[in-house]
């Protein structure tokens, strides 16, 4: 461990510490826009939104000033549909401190140039979307010639040797029985996997959720990639999470403890406050607003991430 990656790790204890105590969140999602590139099944973006009102990297940088967390997303929608977006990270990100920076792509737009200006500017991690092993995910995402593009182009960049890619599937009845095949793909191109379950708070769609009569299914599906990660599998989702996973489903997509508003929240296109992705409708001028007005009295059981 570099003397810098020393101090980043005690100032990044003190932050966990100091937000914990003082109910702020240890990430917040800053969705930079909500126009996309794709059209998921799984998600409610999708298409371009006109004269979308949209904050300037200086408001995002007030926002992150305010609730100072340890980890920033950059997300959407498409964040490359932003012309500004190099721009914003460099207004939130501080060389050599917190935050630290995820940058979440469908990677339709990315390049190799593009993601070494990235880089420069100050991302530390990059969080791409894959929903099946092969050209299936260009149908489910609606971008023709998509998994060929991925294809080539991660290899490109893990080629780098940053340990900066993670690709991230969102899990739904659909997809679950490819996911070992998903881990190999991922695996061969050099990049470690992220898996997110599914929830119909989107989409209000409840077909793509994992049935009960899918479980006994499933569960094979999680006990082998639990044994793929106790053999060196790069797998993000540790062994309770992965098992926390099948409970959500068990216990018909339902999960206790959300924290949105305490340990997590979103930051909407033009710079309102909201809870979570499910409620983007439901904004607040300030986190303490949110944690006052919605957080106190939270009883949300809709969706599973590991933040509760």
């Amino acid at each position: 461990m570099t003397k810098q990656s020393k101090f980043i790790a005690i100032e990044a204890a003190f932050r966990w510490l100091t937000n914990t105590i003082l109910q702020k969140p240890w990430a917040i999602s800053i969705e930079v826009t909500h126009s996309c590139t794709a059209n998921c099944k799984h998600c409610d973006k999708g298409g371009i939104i006109k004269n979308e009102k949209q904050a300037t990297p200086e408001e995002y940088r007030r926002i992150y000033d305010e609730i100072r967390p340890l980890v920033v997303q950059i997300s959407g929608g498409e964040p490359l549909l932003r012309k500004d977006i190099l721009d914003i990270i460099r207004a939130i990100k501080n060389p050599g401190h917190l935050p630290y920076i995820v940058f979440v792509t469908n990677a339709s737009l990315l390049t190799k140039e593009k993601y070494d200006q990235l880089k420069e500017v100050g991302v530390d991690q990059f969080s791409i979307s894959i929903d099946f092993p092969d050209e299936r995910h260009d149908k489910n995402r609606r971008i023709p010639g998509l998994f060929q593009h991925l294809n080539t182009l991660i290899p490109q960049i893990t080629a780098e040797g940053n340990n900066d890619v993670t690709m991230i599937t969102a899990v739904t009845s659909e997809n679950y029985p490819y996911l070992l095949d998903i881990l190999h793909v991922v695996q061969g191109w050099g990049a470690a996997l992220n898996l997110s379950m599914y929830t119909a708070g989107r989409t209000g769609d409840k077909s793509l959720l994992i049935s009960q009569s899918e479980l006994a299914s499933f569960r094979k599906i999680i006990d082998q990639l639990i044994e793929e990660k106790r053999k060196g599998a790069s797998i993000f989702s540790t062994e309770a999470v992965l098992n926390r996973y099948y409970k959500f489903f068990e216990n018909n997509a339902s999960a206790g403890g959300c924290k949105a508003g305490i340990r997590s929240l979103v930051v909407n296109p033009d710079g309102s406050l909201c809870p979570c992705a499910m409620k983007m409708h439901t904004t607040f001028k300030s986190q303490k607003e949110m944690r006052k007005k919605f957080s106190k009295n939270n009883k949300c059981t809709d969706c599973f991430i590991s933040l509760r």
